[in-house]
């Protein structure tokens, strides 16, 4: 299954290739301002030296062939070059339910299954038990299991402390 950061970018890509312009400018990231949108792709600046074309005549290019794709509620063409992208309600929607429906929930088997060992901490015999002891038997665990749901082989190892007689 691919990542909606994955999908997002494809359908810019091929919007920026619809408008005219090289596919690889439509990369896009996370918005570092959530308040005017979800994602964002600032692809038209770096074009616009290639092209001899104000960003923003690139941008508006861009959003005009994006502006009935499915996948996103509203595009928006911003000076000085920015597309902002907002994903829409059905589109998420149908992405859930597809994460859903999959066998793992979305998570993808790994390119190369290893066996990963993990060893983490267990108390010193010598020394009594206090709840901080749990806190590295819980990480370790979760961390374990997660490795596997992953589709790795997992090795969980407590080593137990020892008397200090070396």
């Amino acid at each position: 299954m691919n990542k909606i950061l994955d999908v997002i970018s494809e359908e810019v890509k091929k919007a920026f290739e619809a408008a005219g312009y090289d596919r690889e400018l439509g990369r896009v990231t996370l918005s570092n301002r959530p308040d005017l949108c979800e994602y964002q792709c600032n692809g038209s600046l770096a074009g616009a030296k290639k092209y001899h074309k104000a960003p923003i005549m690139i941008a508006q290019g861009v959003a005009e062939a994006l502006k009935e794709n499915p996948v996103f509620s509203e595009v928006s063409a911003v000076a000085p070059g920015f597309l902002n992208l907002k994903v829409s309600e059905s589109f998420l929607s149908g992405y859930l339910n597809e994460m859903a429906a999959s066998e793992k929930f979305g998570v993808p088997e790994p390119e190369k299954k290893e066996t990963i060992i993990i060893d983490y901490g267990g108390p010193n015999v010598a020394k009594p038990l206090h709840v901080g002891h749990l806190r590295s038997a819980v990480i370790g665990e979760s961390i374990k299991r997660i490795l596997r749901y992953a589709g790795h082989d997992v090795i969980g190892d407590i080593h137990l402390g020892d008397w200090g007689l070396q």
